[in-house]
């Protein structure tokens, strides 16, 4: 007779016994699964989906001295600089603190357009300047359809004598007015500058899913608008790229035939590595980096991505030309440690400024007269003018 005793009639078997626990244990699993997959989607509608509402930081006026704005003390108002400032029907330009109180942030006004009164709730934007380059600055300047493959593509063109043309990328849902700050530098040096936009933009051609691709498509947009500046007179190009921007321009100097006739790249707070920008979103949520994993995933499920390609630095060998980098220190958008180890990388080549209380695409706004003596002394570099003033090459215009 074995040794191992029969359980006795009547006894259950452990999962028996304890069926409703395992069976709320499955529902908790799959809830919180499913929690986990409406969460992780929630988030890359951030990244994939097109959304050009105005989600500027709100802050009230207090008051409005004579030639100033006094502000609600917060951490957008209290930054150092110039900013534009937007509210329904309005826009003005908010400059230089003038004065500060436990609550309160008086600044510099001028440029107000519109009914702007106390109580009034205002959006700070690190976009100055509106309307295009001759609305905002009195220069010549061109609308132009760009040909791409989804259609043509809006952009701006101010002309130059060089033959180094400069094309501008905003980041994502962003507007062409994001590069207005650096038109007037690329002009006093004689450089054309085109200021694109590319798919789903607003009045730009949609992609063929409806989403954003980090760059991974949008750099064909870039190629096209290279293609238009390389049959309109240019010799080479600088390309400048803010935020996402600044992938679309990393995955054309990976991907694109044309990357060899550019000059030189201007990149502002550059999208260098879309994993890292994810993980850190997720630890300034308080969640740990590895939380990012499901939005990735989310991310992989919505669109045909490929992470090795969005990460700048394992492709250094692309980047071997000058670039000049600005990234700011309060930025809580796209890590600054991304920035750091992509001029680490590439020490011969990257020009780096970290621009102290700076945040996303804010380094020209904490010190405008700083970023244009920087931005000025890299193109005396790299751009090439005319040769003899008896034959000045301009750029052809478009036909309308």
């Amino acid at each position: 007779m074995s040794d191992t005793a029969l359980p006795a009639r009547g006894a259950a078997s452990w999962p028996r016994r304890h069926w409703r626990w395992l069976f709320g244990a499955c529902i908790a699993v799959v809830v919180a699964l499913a929690v986990g997959v409406i969460v992780a989607w929630h988030f890359s509608d951030a990244v994939l989906v097109p959304d050009h509402s105005s989600w500027a930081k709100q802050t009230e006026v207090v008051g409005l001295p004579p030639g100033r704005i006094m502000l609600d003390r917060n951490e957008e108002s209290e930054r150092p600089g110039v900013y534009g400032l937007e509210w329904q029907g309005g826009h003005a330009v908010a400059g230089a603190i003038v004065g500060e109180t436990e609550d309160t942030v008086t600044r510099r006004l001028r440029g107000v357009r519109g009914y702007l009164v106390p109580e009034m709730d205002v959006g700070i934007e690190s976009d100055v300047y509106v309307g295009d380059p001759r609305q905002a600055f009195g220069l010549p300047t061109t609308r132009v359809a760009v040909p791409d493959e989804l259609g043509p593509m809006p952009a701006w063109l101010v002309p130059g004598h060089s033959r180094t043309w400069a094309i501008v990328v905003h980041g994502i849902n962003g507007t062409p007015q994001t590069g207005l700050r650096m038109v007037p530098t690329l002009h006093r040096a004689g450089v054309p500058a085109l200021l694109i936009t590319y798919r789903e933009d607003q009045g730009a051609p949609p992609g063929p899913d409806g989403f954003h691709h980090m760059g991974l498509t949008e750099w064909r947009d870039l190629q096209a608008a290279a293609r238009y500046a390389l049959s309109h007179g240019a010799r080479r190009l600088v390309l400048a790229g803010y935020s996402m921007g600044g992938a679309i321009v990393a995955q054309f100097m990976q991907s694109s035939r044309l990357a060899s006739r550019v000059a030189g790249l201007v990149l502002d707070a550059p999208a260098l590595n879309w994993k890292r920008i994810l993980e850190f979103n997720a630890e300034r949520m308080g969640l740990p980096g590895f939380s990012a994993l499901p939005v990735e995933w989310a991310i992989g499920a919505r669109i045909d991505v490929a992470w090795g390609s969005l990460d700048a630095l394992a492709h250094p060998d692309a980047f071997h030309l000058p670039i000049l980098l600005f990234h700011g220190t309060d930025d809580k958008v796209i890590p600054i440690a991304t920035s750091d180890d992509f001029a680490a990388e590439l020490p011969r080549w990257v020009t780096y400024h970290r621009v102290p209380r700076a945040g996303h695409t804010q380094s020209w706004n904490v010190d405008p007269r700083l970023y244009e003596r920087q931005l000025a002394a890299f193109l005396s570099r790299i751009v090439v003018t005319a040769s003899s003033r008896q034959h000045p090459p301009t750029p052809r215009a478009p036909r309308e």
